[in-house]
């Protein structure tokens, strides 16, 4: 008794199957031999630097804190001082009174702004404090793909590129190509858009 066809189909289906799942594997690790993932935030959060700026930062915002709670201090206090004396104050010195505790409100509401504002000191001083430490960390991780002769380092993370050799970014090829086929000659294709 033989083996019917299509049981020789199966075995012969399966071990090509097999060659083409080894191929694809060896392909996937070539491919990925040139690439790296790092954990910039962790890197971020673990280097000493980072800790010596929020220690800085940190001494900031308190002295910061420091004169918002005297302005609101100092508001608590005109305010009750003006509620005490309201039916002993002359319509002038009430007005004087009132008056100087809006100014004293404006004034802490610009100082707050200009401190915690979007763009306020706070945020100002947070991006001059860690700007240094991203470049340092950015310039050791090119140092390390160029050293381990990687192509492209992804941050495990967000999964965006945090460093690429000059060799795998293809934008100018792009744009030379797209230029190639978009000449006077061709037909524009659906849309208007010309091949």
């Amino acid at each position: 008794m033989g083996v019917s066809l299509p049981d020789r189909r199966a075995g012969i289906l399966g071990v090509l199957a097999g060659i083409a799942l080894v191929l694809t594997t060896a392909a996937v690790a070539v491919a990925a031999e040139g690439i790296a993932i790092v954990d910039y935030q962790a890197i971020f959060d673990r280097y000493e630097g980072t800790s010596d700026a929020q220690r800085t930062l940190d001494r900031e915002l308190k002295e910061w804190d420091e004169q918002a709670k005297q302005m609101r201090d100092e508001i608590e206090a005109k305010t009750g001082e003006l509620e005490s004396q309201r039916m002993m104050l002359s319509q002038e010195r009430l007005q004087e009174k009132t008056d100087e505790l809006r100014r004293l409100k404006d004034e802490y509401q610009g100082f707050a702004e200009s401190i915690w504002g979007v763009n306020g000191k706070a945020t100002q001083r947070n991006a001059e404090l860690t700007k240094p430490i991203a470049e340092r960390i950015l310039a050791v991780i090119a140092n390390v793909g160029e050293e381990m002769n990687l192509q492209i380092i992804l941050d495990a993370g967000t999964g965006g590129v945090v460093w690429a050799d000059e060799d795998v970014n293809i934008t100018n090829t792009i744009l030379e190509d797209l230029q190639i086929s978009v000449s006077p000659d061709t037909p524009p294709g659906p849309g208007g858009e010309q091949d």
